[in-house]
């Protein structure tokens, strides 16, 4: 395969602000799993329900904008923009239905 036809070359940019995004929502959902005033298992269960919950954000996120991001230079502010998305993603969907 040459360098123009490799999928993870072309969308380099956007797979690594993804990335960091989940990997910064992770860190929140484990922030707000612990946070609450649960018995250990109540805790465990938030944190599994917010890690999925921006697992397929990310996957929503990235299947959504990956085409449009290609060109977009790589910086902190796309990152956040990304964990933000993560975290609003069914907004983002319904925006789309309505289009």
């Amino acid at each position: 395969m040459s360098n123009g036809q490799d999928p993870l070359q072309k969308f380099a940019g956007p797979l690594v602000a993804v990335l960091l995004a989940l990997a910064a929502s992770v860190f929140i959902a484990a922030l707000v799993g612990g946070a609450m005033p649960l018995e250990y298992t109540g805790r465990a269960l938030v944190y599994l329900g917010l890690l999925l919950y921006v697992i397929a954000g990310a996957v929503v996120v990235f299947r959504l904008t990956a085409p449009a991001e290609q060109a977009a230079a790589f910086s902190a502010a796309r990152v956040g923009k990304w964990v933000v998305s993560i975290w609003l993603w069914p907004l983002l969907l319904l925006g789309r239905r309505q289009r």
